[in-house]
């Protein structure tokens, strides 16, 4: 049974925006960590380490960069390039200065930096992605691969056989990217879980905006269907009686300037016949708008005074959505991954790694988008915003 935060409990966690950290004590790279079972392959002096992403998001760029920071924070690595880094900073830029770090036990390999959302693997079909990613792991020799997104776990999970662990993925239990929720049960799959993500965030979504009918948008494939968030959203929906109005959009794979322009238009007809259709409220999942045109293709939930409320990204926000909730705690989540590795690095196997760390949500709002919506908030949610985004101007 699926647990919700309660609406006091929401409150309670969010105002002093803290969430309540239990680690066990990092251990240095050169000490055994206690009870582990080692690993039949667990003889390398360094274990080489590849990386995988599916797309440039934000949420990818800050978890690498904490990842680094928290193993140079136990001692598993020191670099001047990364200390000269903060978080923000590209996920290639943190990449190259983890390459070039001094570790007794990590090897970052420069060449082995994967985007399959590049120009290298996106005209690529997905047996030709796997098929590409698996040379390319083979030819730099990689023990362990980091991969972040939905898709990223995926594809490096069917390329071949290497250790991987997953980061920032939508549901990596439901996308297969690992077995179980507390323990993988698998010797080469690690996935960090925060269980109930979306639900989390549907919560503070009913708890503030009190909503009874929604609508959302994603391109209607078994797997978007996960990916996007519409599962969670309808399984929240049937547990509190909320309407759910679907649209569907098919996303553009081309990446050519008129299938972007096809996918806009098809966005922007879809929020017109929801914003009429009379619901409360509009779910932003994931989308492939530009940033300087979600302004133009939410303008008729402004219109209409219908509030924008993304499970997708707190950068929604930023462009132009009213409200989101940020989910990770990166820093501390980097601190988790940092542990793990250094447990993996010293024998454990990763299906006896804990993969569950969880964090409170932290509200994110936009000022331009609440005036221009006339949506009037109550103080509690008003005082709770952690970041309250002004009128998006561009970069």
């Amino acid at each position: 049974m699926t647990k919700f935060y309660s609406k006091r409990s929401f409150w309670l966690t969010i105002i002093p925006a803290i969430a309540v950290m239990i680690f066990i004590a990092l251990s240095m790279c050169s000490d055994t960590a206690a009870m582990i079972t080692p690993r039949p392959d667990a003889v390398k002096d360094k274990i080489r380490i590849g990386y995988c992403q599916d797309g440039d998001y934000y949420e990818f760029d800050y978890e690498i960069f904490q990842i680094g920071k928290g193993l140079a924070e136990n001692g598993m690595l020191s670099s001047d390039k990364l200390d000269s880094l903060r978080q923000g900073d590209s996920a290639p830029t943190v990449w190259s200065a983890l390459s070039d770090a001094k570790s007794s036990c990590l090897t970052f390999v420069p060449e082995a930096y994967f985007d399959i959302a590049s120009d290298d693997f996106m005209k690529l079909d997905d047996e030709e992605i796997q098929n590409k990613l698996a040379d390319r792991i083979a030819e730099y020799d990689i023990d362990l691969m980091i991969t972040m997104g939905t898709s990223a776990g995926c594809a490096v999970r069917d390329a071949c056989p290497v250790p991987y662990m997953n980061f920032i993925a939508s549901d990596p239990i439901e996308s297969k990217i690992t077995g179980g929720e507390e323990y993988s049960g698998n010797n080469r799959a690690w996935a960090h879980v925060s269980t109930g993500v979306e639900e989390r965030a549907l919560t503070v979504m009913k708890d503030i905006f009190g909503a009874r009918s929604v609508g959302i948008v994603y391109n209607n494939t078994e797997e978007a269907y996960i990916y996007s968030g519409a599962a969670s959203v309808d399984e929240f929906a049937k547990a509190n009686r909320i309407k759910v109005m679907k649209q569907f959009v098919r996303d553009y794979d081309d990446y050519s300037s008129e299938a972007y322009e096809t996918y806009k238009n098809d966005m922007l007809a879809a929020h017109r016949l929801l914003a009429d259709s009379g619901i409360d409220l509009y779910i932003l999942t994931t989308t492939g708008l530009e940033a300087d045109d979600f302004y133009e293709t939410l303008e008729p939930f402004i219109d209409k005074g219908i509030p924008v409320f993304s499970i997708n990204s707190t950068e929604d926000v930023r462009f132009g959505a009213l409200a989101a909730v940020e989910m990770f705690d990166y820093e501390n989540i980097g601190r988790f991954a940092a542990a793990n590795l250094n447990d993996y690095y010293n024998g454990a196997s990763l299906s006896e790694i804990p993969q569950v760390y969880e964090t409170a949500p932290f509200l994110v709002l936009n000022s331009d988008t609440l005036h221009r919506t006339g949506v009037k908030l109550s103080l509690d949610a008003l005082i709770s915003a952690s970041t309250i985004y002004p009128k998006y101007t561009g970069e």
